[in-house]
């Protein structure tokens, strides 16, 4: 850019500039909140708990992943809780030292139950055609 186009700036188009860069900055930040507020959510609930614990006490996925187990930092998927009940399905990624994996929760909470129950509760590593159970 010119001294000439440089000097025909005025105040307003500077403004506008740094206008535009703050609301980016905003959305980004409130996208990032968004999304780390969600994942902490599933972190927290009963069903993320129990596939963590099922994976890490069934000798089959420790056998294929090995040990320690760690889940990753991004589950994916959907927990709906309202009044007492809920359904839950979602992946969460995790890893050992033999390999990698993603667990595969689908199930639900009735209204009253102290529990979830469900009905996909399984292991699929990475080079294995079959998927480990684990348990409903």
């Amino acid at each position: 850019m010119s001294n000439v186009e440089e000097q025909k700036k005025t105040p307003v188009g500077k403004i506008i500039g740094c206008g535009c860069l703050a609301l980016l900055v905003i959305a980004i930040l409130g996208g990032t909140g968004i999304f780390f507020g969600v994942t902490k959510m599933l972190k927290s609930n009963a069903p993320y708990n129990d596939a963590i614990a099922a994976v890490e006490s069934n000798p089959a996925a420790v056998a294929a992943l090995g040990e320690p187990i760690k889940p990753g930092l991004f589950p994916s998927g959907s927990i709906s809780i309202n009044n007492g009940e809920g359904e839950v399905d979602f992946q969460i990624p995790v890893s050992g030292p033999k390999g990698k994996g993603s667990i595969h929760v689908r199930g639900e909470k009735p209204a009253g139950a102290p529990a979830w129950v469900y009905d996909t509760r399984e292991l699929k590593v990475e080079g294995q055609p079959e998927p480990i159970p684990l348990g409903k």
